[in-house]
């Protein structure tokens, strides 16, 4: 496991979730996925299970994004670009 990855993307996730703004109250749901996927990361990472420390962040992180691309919430300084 890459540690450093690891580290990177929990760090990434936890600014995202630390500094979005609710544009839209359907956001809600997104975001506690989010927020428990994370929750899920960080005990995964306290008991050396790095892979699916990974994952969860992963999950997390995609929940986050849903949010962004959909509109419904908005993170200063982060953009997506949406494809057709």
């Amino acid at each position: 496991m890459d540690m450093k990855k690891l580290e990177f993307c929990i760090s990434e996730t936890d600014l995202c979730l630390r500094s979005l703004v609710v544009k839209d109250p359907r956001a809600e749901i997104l975001i506690k996925f989010a927020r428990d996927y994370f929750s899920d990361a960080l005990h995964y990472r306290k008991k050396e299970v790095y892979d699916t420390a990974l994952e969860a962040t992963a999950y997390a992180h995609g929940f986050i994004d849903a949010g962004v691309l959909l509109g419904l919430i908005e993170i200063p300084g982060y953009h997506l670009e949406k494809s057709a």
